[in-house]
């Protein structure tokens, strides 16, 4: 009998035992895996198998992304089931942070750190809390070092989005690396600069102290002329338009710092911009907490004469219909032009609802004592094109001349500067456009 046949039994059935194994996803497997052509299909599948050990399916998508399969890695959660995706998640998230983490605070991540990174901060969502958690442990970690400024503009999740998510729990580390911008050695000669991403985490973070920080850190005296405009953009953005970047903040925290806002908005050196984010951000806090600091702002003094417009703008959609009366009786016995207090005042109050309840509140400021307040009210009722209240606006009294109604005419030859009307005559050519 020939041993040949008997040989290669053997070796076909060795052959057999072997190929089972080396098609096992093991952990030995799926680091060979990273290097064969059928390897990254298999590392697919490992993941997606919900049948494996989560610790498995963690690894394989570990080694996914290390090939630059984040895609891959994405769509597969996407379709896990949500017990699974928390499981494997779990398990990922260290596998994904030992990839990302940065030795070294002044150092700039390389790109596969920042694929990790990114994935951590993509993924979260499926993580449960115990992981959400964990994950945010690692983010405040990743951004709350010197280097932020350069680690925030990085990656597909940046910085201000992350920072966001994760919310107040980075405030604290973020606060830290400002210090340390402040208050580093060498700045005899000039300030180190506090850069626009930091400003604009430490807004993202939604914590009332941050809010704090950055209102102080706009007052401060650095050298630079454009520290505060800076400042009070990063909330405006935080908190009013994140223009599409990030989520915005919750206002809550800016209520508790209304004072310091307030003091911003009502300061005559500050630059427009800046004052308008400062009354954006009192509005953005949100009724009743915007509402007194900003009636209480109308009558203040200020060089700037749009500045009397723009607040009461803020405060009647701060207030609504409720606040008309408080709001127009508020406003000073300075000079107005007709096409501003029309456009930032009467069509603002005619444009709110309901309107049964605005003409209501209106009407009742006719007979106030103040020449402002009637002027208001006729105007008011024109825009809201209220034939009613025809007679009523015709025989509005007043035989005090409109100051400012045509707005600066100094520059004007004498014979060209247009009379102002006085009050009466003004509701009479209203009461008249109406018929």
């Amino acid at each position: 009998m020939s041993v040949a046949p008997t040989r290669a039994a053997f070796a076909l059935a060795a052959l057999a035992a072997v190929a089972p194994a080396c098609d096992k996803p093991t952990d030995d497997n799926l680091d060979k895996w990273m290097h064969t052509e059928k390897g990254p299909a298999k590392l697919k599948k490992a993941l997606a198998d919900e049948g494996l050990d989560p610790a498995i399916s963690a690894h394989a998508a570990a080694n996914l992304i290390k090939r630059g399969m984040d895609g891959d890695v994405r769509a597969t959660f996407d379709a896990m089931s949500p017990p699974r995706r928390a499981a494997v998640m779990g398990l990922l998230a260290p596998r994904l942070w030992n990839v990302a983490r940065v030795d070294g605070e002044m150092l700039m991540p390389a790109p596969i750190n920042v694929v990790a990174k990114d994935m951590l901060a993509g993924l979260r969502k499926y993580a449960d809390d115990a992981g959400k958690a964990q994950i945010d442990g690692y983010l405040v970690d990743w951004y709350g070092v010197a280097s932020y400024e350069g680690r925030a503009a990085v990656g597909s999740q940046l910085g201000p989005a992350v920072i966001r998510t994760v919310g107040e729990k980075s405030a604290k580390k973020l606060m830290a690396v400002a210090d340390g911008v402040i208050a580093a050695p060498g700045q005899a000669k000039a300030k180190n600069k506090v850069g626009d991403q930091l400003l604009l985490g430490l807004a993202a973070t939604g914590s009332p102290a941050a809010v704090k920080y950055v209102l102080d850190v706009a007052r401060m005296d650095r050298g630079d002329d454009t520290l505060g405009k800076r400042a009070l953009s990063a909330l405006y953005k935080a908190y009013v338009d994140p223009q599409g970047e990030l989520e915005a903040a919750p206002p809550e925290a800016l209520v508790p710092n209304i004072e310091a806002l307030a003091a911003i908005a009502k300061d005559d050196r500050v630059p427009g911009e800046e004052a308008n984010d400062a009354l954006s951000l009192i509005r953005q806090a949100g009724p009743p907490a915007c509402l007194a600091p900003l009636v209480a702002l109308i009558p203040m003094p200020h060089a700037n004469s749009r500045y009397k417009y723009a607040v009461v703008g803020k405060a009647l959609q701060c207030g609504g219909v409720k606040a008309i009366k408080d709001v127009v009786r508020a406003m000073p016995d300075v000079a107005y032009t007709r096409d501003d207090l029309i456009g930032a005042v009467a069509t603002v109050v005619a444009n709110l609802s309901p309107r049964d309840a605005v003409l209501g509140e209106v009407r009742s400021l006719l007979d106030d004592a103040r020449p402002v307040v009637r002027w208001v009210a006729i105007e008011t009722l024109a825009a809201m094109k209220s034939k009613d209240d025809a007679a009523r606006i015709a025989g509005v009294r007043g035989s005090e001349k409109l100051v400012g109604y045509w707005g600066d005419q100094s520059d004007l030859p004498a014979a060209d500067r247009k009379p102002e009307p006085t009050l009466a005559q003004r509701g009479k050519e209203l009461a008249a456009a109406l018929k």
